[in-house]
């Protein structure tokens, strides 16, 4: 498990709930309204016990990446005027054993309140073109995006 460093509560934007109450979210600001900080925009999914107490926040693993690609975007984003790479996750998809995805019938996106069920594979897509699988145990999302995103 890793402990959570976030100084405030999460706002719920989607989430997988478990059969014992505990869900994954996938936060857009803080509770209170206020935006994430760089750390928290860029670690954007918690996991809460039944109680809405947060057990883990999402680690990533980028090791398929270049070592310093974090280092390079921020550098890039700073440049810009910015504060460093605001790269959020930006979807939740739980895809079951069978291969059923829960769409919204509209959109044909996921869901945005989605059911956890055992043998499921949990995916985060973020922004910068890069998807990640998440354990729900440890909360650390691994990079499967093959390198490098643009081939051009």
């Amino acid at each position: 498990m890793n402990p959570s460093s976030i100084s405030k509560p999460p706002n719920v934007w989607k989430r997988i709930c478990f059969a014992d109450g505990s869900q994954i979210i996938l936060a857009d600001t803080y509770k209170d309204g206020s935006t994430l900080s760089l750390h928290d925009i860029n670690h954007n999914v918690f996991r809460l016990d039944k109680d809405g107490n947060v057990v883990w926040q999402v680690q990533r693993d980028d090791s398929n990446h270049p070592p310093d690609w974090w280092d390079v975007l921020h550098k890039y984003a700073r440049d810009e005027g910015h504060d460093g790479a605001r790269e959020p996750f930006m979807y939740l998809t739980v895809e079951h054993a069978d291969g059923y995805i829960d769409r919204d019938p509209s959109s044909r996106m996921p869901k945005d309140v989605q059911t956890w069920v055992p043998k499921s594979t949990i995916y985060l897509d973020g922004s910068a073109y890069q998807n990640y699988v998440l354990d729900p145990d440890t909360g650390i999302a691994k990079n499967i995006t093959q390198w490098p995103v643009r081939p051009w």
